[in-house]
């Protein structure tokens, strides 16, 4: 896989991002690139400053990890003076972004909707409660509307990993729901060699089946399209954090 880049604004959301794509590109076996977005007016104040010394405060410790490992190169905030995300993620061969989300479902998509428009990139949304401990990654989408680059990204990922992965084939509102037998052959003709399970929902009501993915089959990492019917709803509540699967990860693909 291509380098990760982890946003960071100095908050302890970014500082669990940190963290979890620190253990991520160790198992991927990746360089992690850490972009600083301390606004202006501190940046300044912190331009005699060494990037590495910024996280070396109380408030802002790498959990369990060694802030001197060579597969983590920190940029501060005038290397990227100037350069657009897309810039950013071309200069340094960026595959993947990742940030730390924290508050409510609206304050959430604030915090994503910046990096989803201006990147080609998969960015990977991390609540500070999120566990490392990926066992089951699950693909919502509409198996007639599913992306083989996402296939393709997940199974590669699910396998470097050796965790399960699935596709969820969620219907998309207004359209008939696929019988098992129909689904099967749709998924064998596209999806035959990705590695990944299928499983055919019936259910219409993404709020329940996320519910039942996350707390029932223990689904604790999902993927999704910027632009489904299933990431609206997905992030649609209106306190998160009393949602069990407000706490998992949400790799988001921008297309």
């Amino acid at each position: 896989m291509k380098a990760i880049l982890v946003v960071h604004n100095l908050k302890k959301e970014s500082n669990y991002a940190l963290t979890y794509a620190s253990n991520l590109g160790a198992k991927l076996k990746t360089k992690v690139i850490v972009m600083n977005t301390v606004p202006e007016p501190l940046s300044v104040q912190l331009s005699d400053t060494d990037a590495q010394d910024m996280f070396d405060s109380e408030d802002f410790i790498i959990k369990g990890q060694d802030k001197g490992a060579e597969n983590i190169l920190f940029l501060n905030y005038l290397d990227i003076l100037g350069m657009s995300l897309h810039a950013i993620t071309a200069k340094y061969d960026i595959g993947l972004i990742i940030k730390g989300v924290s508050g409510t479902a609206k304050e959430i998509n604030e915090q994503l909707t910046p990096i989803l428009n201006h990147s080609g990139c998969p960015l990977l949304a991390v609540p500070e409660d999120a566990s490392f401990n990926i066992t089951n990654m699950g693909y919502l989408a509409d198996l007639r509307y599913a992306k083989k680059d996402i296939v393709s990204f997940l199974s590669k990922m699910s396998e470097a990993m050796n965790v399960k992965a699935s596709l969820f084939n969620t219907t998309e509102s207004g359209l008939p729901h696929m019988n098992e037998t129909y689904a099967e052959t749709v998924f064998r003709q596209l999806f035959s060699n990705s590695g990944l399970n299928l499983v055919n929902i019936k259910e219409r009501d993404i709020m329940k089946t996320v519910d039942v993915l996350a707390n029932i089959m223990q689904v604790d990492f999902f993927v999704l399209s910027n632009r489904s019917s299933q990431l609206n709803s997905l992030w649609d509540w209106e306190n998160m954090e009393n949602e069990e699967h407000a706490h998992l990860p949400a790799l988001i693909f921008p297309c």
